[in-house]
């Protein structure tokens, strides 16, 4: 039995296999980035960060997550929501579901939020509570796209620089999967029996001005992301700008998205490690500020884990039956 009294089923086969690997991934990434860097520098890096840093960026990733609340209620407003749960509500399932997430398997997390949000959806129920929660995942790597190519195109960072015509695709993708997205269930008849499928399982948008809310607080969630990578590097390297970060930052944690690592692990902080590196920051410098922000969800995951045990899911969902207004 699991903490919210139901039965837990046993891992196939290939859930073990998918967790072995996320698992020998993550351990090995970790393992060569230690490899390649040097102790004596790291721990003098250490010693020379600031004690704020772990704290604000404690803080911050408590503002990437309100922000990520706030677009998820506004996808089930858009989507219809008979009764849309309070931000309370949300907001806490949201940390417990970064518990989740931070697990072997990544997405329980998600798979969690989209099941307890069913109630508030009616008769559509639990179908449209995890399609709410899948948009809201594409909606963050549209923000992670629109946001990078927006900073590229006045501001390019060595390495990454774009060409004019990567752009236009770049904000034309982003802008035609969006439309998809919104229409995708009237286009349903007219697309081939595979599309037409995926299609016809999307809510129909009730309300479009909180649709479009939604993206843009997608892009305020990709922006702390941006600040919350800098707030560790650039302590240790002051020649990188905020612009820089609000670029290499965001890629970095597109890692989230792979699933063969857990929750991105090793892989973000690769990332951040090659990213910076071209910035001239050191591998000891890059590798201490991930491994902050790394701390940092670990507290958080800690603390919905806290929060699983202590207000249990069937508790908390007579709190979300009760109509509450929708936002304007």
């Amino acid at each position: 039995m699991n903490p919210h009294g139901t039965t837990a089923k046993p891992k196939s086969r290939k859930q073990r296999v998918l967790v072995l690997v996320q698992v020998a991934l993550t351990v090995g990434a970790f393992g060569y980035l230690f490899h390649i860097s040097d102790p004596a520098a790291l721990a003098r890096t250490f010693q020379d960060a600031p004690l704020w840093t772990l704290p604000a960026a404690v803080f911050v990733l408590l503002g990437v997550i309100l922000a990520g609340t706030l677009r998820w209620s506004l996808l089930m407003t858009s989507y219809g929501a008979q009764r849309t749960p309070p931000i309370t509500y949300l907001y806490r399932l949201q940390l417990i579901g970064l518990f989740y997430n931070m697990m072997p398997g990544a997405v329980g997390g998600d798979v969690l939020r989209g099941i307890v949000s069913r109630h508030a959806f009616g008769p559509q129920g639990m179908s449209a509570g995890l399609v709410v929660v899948l948009v809201e995942r594409v909606f963050g790597l549209l923000a992670l796209i629109l946001l990078v190519v927006s900073v590229l195109s006045f501001h390019p960072v060595s390495g990454l620089q774009l060409a004019p015509w990567m752009l236009a695709i770049g904000v034309l993708g982003c802008v035609g999967s969006l439309t998809g997205i919104a229409i995708g269930r009237k286009l349903a008849p007219r697309l081939p029996r595979l599309l037409a499928q995926r299609a016809a399982e999307l809510p129909e948008i009730k309300r479009p001005g909180a649709f479009v809310l939604a993206l843009f607080m997608s892009l305020a969630n990709q922006t702390m992301v941006g600040l919350m990578g800098h707030m560790t590097v650039r302590p240790l390297a002051p020649q990188v700008t905020v612009l820089d970060s609000l670029v290499i930052s965001p890629l970095a944690f597109a890692a989230v998205f792979f699933p063969l690592t857990v929750a991105g692990a090793g892989t973000r902080d690769s990332l951040m490690v090659a990213f910076y590196g071209a910035l001239g920051v050191t591998r000891e410098q890059a590798l201490l500020a991930s491994l902050e922000i790394l701390a940092a969800y670990l507290i958080l995951a800690a603390i919905g884990g806290a929060l699983s045990l202590v207000t249990p899911l069937t508790e908390a969902q007579s709190e979300a039956t009760e109509p509450t207004p929708a936002p304007t």
